[in-house]
């Protein structure tokens, strides 16, 4: 079995991590950061099926009772804690329950796997607590985190563990992956998917599938366009679409956080492919962007803690002009 068969591009990352299982010696403590669609999900489940696998060859192998559970998400050593999924900030409590289980003796394997999915939705003082098992954990525990960037999360969590970026595939390997995927969809519509998704894999199959999140998307552009406008008319304008619908705005917000981080990224000097973030990172200062950062977060909160939705975009407004 290849190690990273449903795990495309990002050849680095996996040459790495190859090397690392090969000599039993991967980290602790491994953040994957990436754009949605990138496989973040999909490598952090590698890795936690590679620590509870049983083979006495190269591993994962795929075909052992451990791997078999790993796969189907039913492996006892497995904990998973999605915020996505759960549409929800990760609190203390939920950190507490992982920081007590890690040292609990593993059920069926020699190891556990703990996997923080979306961990941009922790919340600073679930940072706080989850850093003493962090620092220390069993020798037996390995963390996974993903987010779309590591500088959401506190400097010294980041400084814990092994920071992993995946970027989006070449056009033509995702073109490849995609059609592969989609057996169905035409070719023209593929090629379409890929170059507007800029080579995101999953994004151009989710695309293609249901075209989800391109409303949401449009409307996360629109606001990190008109933060950067002397008045406050556009803006206000763009925060009211986020008054009808809970759900909606959080999944508006989510975008215009990838935003700010991408933003982040090139005043880093990171390259990047975001036309919404380019103008932010040209106009605004670092810490700037990082305050409007924890704003988004702190309005995902509140839409979370059941936020009056007639006054959310007036507010939201108000918080993120300059």
């Amino acid at each position: 079995m290849e190690r990273f068969e449903n795990f495309v591009s990002n050849k680095l990352v996996k040459d790495e991590l190859n090397t690392a299982m090969d000599a039993n010696s991967l980290p602790h403590a491994i953040i994957i950061e990436g754009d949605e669609g990138t496989g973040k999900k999909t490598l952090a489940k590698i890795i936690a099926e590679y620590c509870v696998c049983s083979s006495d060859k190269t591993r994962p192998c795929g075909i052992c009772k451990n791997c078999i559970k790993a796969k189907s998400l039913a492996h006892p050593d497995i904990k998973i804690v999605d915020a996505k999924e759960d549409s929800r900030l990760i609190n203390v409590a939920s950190i507490r329950e992982i920081r007590s289980d890690a040292y609990i003796v593993p059920n069926e394997a020699e190891r556990k796997a703990y996997l923080i999915l979306n961990c941009d939705k922790m919340l600073i003082q679930a940072q706080n607590a989850f850093l003493k098992v962090f620092e220390e954990p069993p020798q037996n525990v390995i963390f996974v985190l993903t987010c779309k960037s590591a500088t959401s999360l506190l400097e010294t969590i980041r400084s814990r563990a092994r920071v992993l970026s995946l970027y989006p595939a070449d056009e033509n390997e995702a073109i490849e992956v995609v059609q592969e995927r989609l057996p169905d969809a035409d070719k023209s519509d593929v090629i379409n998917a890929v170059i507007k998704c800029d080579g995101n894999i999953g994004k151009s199959i989710d695309f293609l599938t249901n075209g989800s999140g391109t409303e949401e998307q449009l409307i996360a552009e629109q606001i990190a366009q008109s933060i950067l406008l002397p008045k406050k008319f556009e803006l206000l304008k763009c925060s009211a679409k986020l008054s009808s619908d809970r759900a909606f705005a959080d999944r508006v917000l989510s975008k215009l956080y990838e935003i700010l981080a991408e933003a982040v990224k090139i005043t880093a000097g990171a390259n990047s492919n975001s036309i919404a973030a380019k103008p932010l990172a040209d106009r605004l200062t670092r810490k700037r962007l990082f305050e409007l950062m924890n704003k988004v977060s702190e309005a995902r909160y509140r839409i979370e803690r059941n936020i009056n939705m007639n006054l959310f975009g007036a507010w939201f407004c108000s918080e993120m002009r300059l």
